[in-house]
């Protein structure tokens, strides 16, 4: 085990209330975890499920598709109302209690409104064409269903620079004219276009820093938080920008969408065989009809907390890569070690985990294995070669 390097503090207040903050968030995960899955169980079998769906068919008839769309706006919403004061307690008062969160009251839940509304929208949509594919393809509908999901995640993240964040923060042009034409001159040498680099308003609502590469071909930008242009040299905002442009130099979206698009087949395949088998038995005649919607979500669910450690263990490897993009791209590790040691602080991230709860639970690896990565990189490749000047 590669120690950790005499630049990351242990021990310290700090580590305490971060591993205070990352118990109680894991905590919560699994509580709403339980919490999903029972209310799915009684909604499933107490027949309150099948008396909705049984309503909205005697009122709409052969309108199918008026009926899908009502019951999942009913479901969602309801499932939303029920788990709420979880909500509340995670995204607000522990932000709060943990000096994260800037938000009132009432500007969280107007957030949380906007939040509701998108889920909404996006849930009846996509159960729209799960559930008439189950009608029009039932051997098959599995398949299909894999790849509009992957087609929903696509579009999404192309919208969602443009069309969702906008809804929630502030964007504008960054007008640091030095640092935009450094951002370019980097984003060029990884081969990427983009359409411009924002200021991402992220200090009215959290402490928090973050940076983004956000979007797909046109609508492709780079999302700079203000947290991170006020408290960080331009040299550590220069090397996170270099890892998020790694993930675009190594393929890292291409390669992700394959990796979710297995995990979406292999979750829809196992959804298919258990209503095939379960459907009769919970007193339904057809996996088509809207009623068996938990169920359907249960094995959903089940299968991507099952297989979170997987796509995990996935993630964090091209986590590294990344990283390693970076410390090559500037030749030294300084600047991407003192950013994650900044951002570990900001953001209140446990340095150094139990190796667990990383494996189970973690999509980046801890900051103490990047930094210690970072160096064994710094250690192990030369300085890159700067191209010819033309």
């Amino acid at each position: 085990m590669t120690a950790v390097p005499p630049s990351t503090p242990l021990g310290t207040g700090q580590d305490a209330r971060a591993r205070e903050y990352e118990n109680i968030q894991n905590g919560m995960f699994l509580g709403r975890l339980l919490v999903l899955f029972a209310l799915l169980a009684l909604y499933q079998f107490s027949g309150a499920s099948l008396t909705l769906a049984e309503g909205l068919r005697s009122r709409f008839g052969r309108w199918w598709p008026i009926t899908n769309g009502l019951y999942t706006l009913i479901t969602v919403f309801g499932f939303s109302a029920l788990m709420f004061p979880l909500s509340y307690y995670s995204d607000y008062l522990v932000e709060r209690r943990f000096g994260l969160s800037k938000q009132s009251v009432e500007g969280w839940f107007l957030d949380y409104l906007k939040s509701l509304g998108i889920e909404l929208a996006l849930a009846a949509v996509f159960f729209e064409v799960v559930y008439a594919l189950l009608r029009w393809a039932p051997a098959t509908w599995w398949l299909w269903s894999a790849a509009a999901y992957v087609l929903f995640a696509v579009v999404l993240s192309a919208l969602a620079p443009v069309l969702i964040l906008p809804w929630f923060h502030r964007i504008e042009p960054l007008e640091d004219v030095g640092l935009v034409e450094a951002v370019r001159s980097m984003a060029e040498r990884a081969g990427l276009k983009v359409v411009g680099v924002f200021r991402w308003g992220l200090e009215e609502k959290t402490e928090t820093a973050n940076a983004a590469l956000a979007g797909l071909g046109r609508t492709r930008r780079i999302l700079l938080g203000d947290t991170l242009l006020s408290g960080y040299t331009r040299e550590e905002i220069l090397a996170i920008l270099a890892h998020e442009l790694g993930h675009y130099r190594h393929g890292d979206i291409r390669r992700l969408i394959l990796v979710g698009a297995a995990l979406a087949a292999a979750g829809f395949a196992l959804a298919h065989l258990v209503l095939r088998r379960l459907t009769a038995g919970v007193g339904f005649a057809d996996p088509a009809d809207i009623a068996t919607f938990p169920l359907l979500v249960f094995c959903l669910f089940l299968f991507s907390v099952v297989a979170l450690p997987v796509s995990n263990a996935y993630s964090r490897r091209r986590e590294f890569a990344a990283d390693a993009h970076a410390v090559r791209i500037q030749g030294t590790a300084e600047p991407l070690v003192s950013a994650l040691n900044k951002l570990a602080e900001q953001n209140l991230a446990m340095r150094q985990p139990p190796a667990w709860i990383e494996l189970l639970l973690h999509g980046h690896p801890s900051i103490a294995r990047r930094i210690a990565r970072a160096r064994q990189v710094e250690a192990g490749w030369p300085p890159p070669v700067a191209p010819p000047t033309p």
